[in-house]
């Protein structure tokens, strides 16, 4: 499978980010994070295909590699309701050997005229409601009513309602990927069966996999796919838009993109590894998530990089990459970060944001990577582009694609910060309409 795509807009935007809930303690100032450290820069001196190449491995270090093996994806799909224009699938498809993802497929009505931008939406931290949250179905737990629409978690079906396909998945641990003997979010499970991998690998090859679905499908236009997410969900995003140049175009928002944090969140260790067992073992709640959110979890632990204990046992071991290393490797594909303006501090975000920046402004096409002149070529707009400066100021073609081949892919990275607490409110739905609408070629006007 392969692995997939300052003058620069003062206007927008600008970032960093809280996971949620059970993977998000409280964040330490960079002096109080148990001395993590990270090196500073994105490996420099070297031709950045080159460079690439080391990061994604330093990566897949902590990370663990991928699969080997590919089953065949062996589609379930029934459609479940159609209301407002959208017609709702329940769709299933094989990850690995002996393990499915599941997930909520929105057609909007238009989509069955004529193929659809597709974008999967990545649920945030939830306790058993998955991608229920993330299309309205339910609150935090499938109990829950769905939340206020001003938090803005219904992004799967809000960007239905804009006119995408969105497929939303339920991550490993949590929806209906809950093992029936054990509990949400407890990773333990996965370790057991794959102890050298991490369930941040697991979440990406799931939405590697989600790729390989949206391409079978006729609706699809099947190389305008995007990925996006809230909190757990911003994230994962990021993560899969980095290792997946099939993802087009990518929005992150409010996913910790940072190693800033209580130490040991980035992972535990279990008293035990010996996973809860349901019917056998008492229920358990952390009074710091109840007193937060007013029931008992029975949660965790989550478990999130297992290979990247070494650094938090041995402070003095530096960390051989950081996230802008892998925001650096969505290069040149747009990317679009999102968070509070008080995550933008907290994480620390500007530095990387800068180092970042330099690998997209200094963009040259390249084999092996997206090419961005191509992109823009693809995009709605482009003929717009030839007839007026050819009209109006006697530019050919060959001069544009020049001068697109000169600017590179500046305008492609972006950040943008808004007030008040960790959401995802109406003027980062709307910023992300527009995000989509530019870079998945759906409208232009």
């Amino acid at each position: 499978m392969p692995r997939r795509m300052n003058n620069t807009c003062l206007f927008i935007l600008a970032t960093m980010l809280v996971f949620s809930a059970l993977l998000c303690p409280a964040v330490n100032a960079a002096d109080e994070d148990g001395g993590i450290t990270s090196l500073p820069e994105i490996l420099p001196g070297k031709p950045w295909p080159e460079r690439r190449q080391e990061i994604e491995r330093r990566w897949l270090e902590i990370m663990g590699d991928f699969p080997t093996e590919i089953p065949a994806l062996r589609v379930e799909m029934k459609e479940v309701a159609t209301s407002n224009g959208i017609t709702r699938f329940h769709v299933s498809f094989q990850s690995e050997a002996d393990d499915r993802v599941t997930g909520w497929l929105l057609v909007p009505d238009a989509a069955m005229k004529q193929p659809t931008p597709a974008i999967i939406c990545i649920h945030s931290t939830t306790w058993g409601s998955g991608k229920d949250a993330t299309i309205g179905l339910s609150g935090r737990r499938p109990v829950d009513p769905p939340r206020d629409p001003q938090v803005g978690a219904a992004y799967g079906l809000t960007l239905a309602q804009h006119g995408f396909v969105t497929l939303s998945i339920d991550l490993l641990t949590d929806g209906e990927r809950i093992d029936p003997k054990h509990r949400v979010m407890d990773t333990r499970p996965f370790y057991e069966k794959h102890p050298d991998w991490s369930i941040v690998g697991k979440n990406t090859w799931d939405i590697m996999r989600s790729v390989d679905f949206l391409q079978t499908l006729s609706f699809v236009t099947p190389d305008q796919i995007g990925c996006t997410g809230w909190s757990l969900g911003g994230h994962t995003a990021l993560f899969a838009a980095a290792f997946d140049t099939r993802i087009v175009a990518t929005v992150s928002n409010g996913g910790v993109l940072d190693w800033y944090r209580h130490a040991d969140a980035w992972s535990r260790k279990p008293s035990t590894w010996t996973p809860w067992r349901k019917g056998i073992d008492a229920p358990t709640s952390s009074k710091k998530l109840e007193a937060r959110f007013g029931f008992k979890t029975n949660s965790g632990p989550y478990i999130y990089l297992k290979n990247f204990r070494p650094f938090i046992d041995d402070p003095s071991k530096r960390v051989p990459v950081d996230f802008d290393s892998l925001m650096a490797m969505v290069a040149p594909r747009p990317l679009l970060v999102i968070s509070t303006e008080q995550e933008m501090h907290r994480h620390k975000f500007f530095p990387k944001a800068r180092n970042t920046l330099d690998i997209y402004i200094d963009w040259q096409d390249t084999a092996g990577l997206p090419s961005v002149l191509r992109a823009r070529q693809q995009r709605l707009g482009y003929a717009e582009t030839l007839e007026y400066y050819d009209s109006q100021h006697g530019m050919k073609a060959s001069k544009i694609e020049r001068d697109f081949q000169e600017f590179g892919a500046g305008d492609c990275f972006s950040w943008f910060s808004f007030p008040g607490g960790h959401a995802f409110p109406g003027v980062t739905r709307r910023l992300t309409f527009a995000w989509y609408d530019r870079w998945l070629g759906r409208t232009l006007y």
